[in-house]
């Protein structure tokens, strides 16, 4: 159980790297605002409770996704630049990808994280995703509506 949660924290240590250092930003000033939109059902935190004082998981408001990690939000993924792209959106599932690096200069690799929630209840959703580069993966996890983020 412990090497569980040990693996799922850094796989999401990980993804919060990926979501804090490795998003690029648009430099074209033309570009409007994002069509980043999750429903309205999913709206609120979502979190993985290993312990009260280590919750980790997912923000979402209309327009942007945040990470939380430690009970704290990191800034928004759209509102960072990551570059995100929206797949599907209905009343049970929302999931959307986004552009990703591991490493630096002439040894780096770019991919794609997808990640997929699914409605289970009202109260709980299945986050499940794939990932197009071997340095990053996501792991299968219920998480549970959190009114107090």
């Amino acid at each position: 159980m412990l090497h569980k949660k040990l693996v799922t924290l850094t796989l999401f240590l990980i993804t919060m790297f990926f979501f804090i250092s490795c998003a690029k930003k648009d430099d074209d000033s033309s570009s409007s605002t994002s069509s980043f939109a999750p429903p309205s059902w999913i709206h609120g935190a979502w979190v993985d409770n290993v312990s009260s004082s280590s919750k980790s998981g997912y923000k979402f408001d209309s327009s942007d996704v945040y990470m939380v990690f430690g009970g704290t939000l990191s800034a928004g993924l759209v509102a960072a630049g990551g570059a995100t792209e929206h797949i599907t959106s209905t009343d049970s599932e929302f999931s959307f990808a986004t552009g990703v690096t591991c490493g630096s200069g002439d040894t780096s690799t770019s991919g794609n994280l997808t990640y997929v929630f699914a409605k289970e209840t009202t109260s709980t959703l299945k986050l499940t995703g794939s990932s197009t580069i071997s340095c990053g993966s996501i792991a299968e996890t219920t998480l549970t509506k959190d009114t107090s983020l």
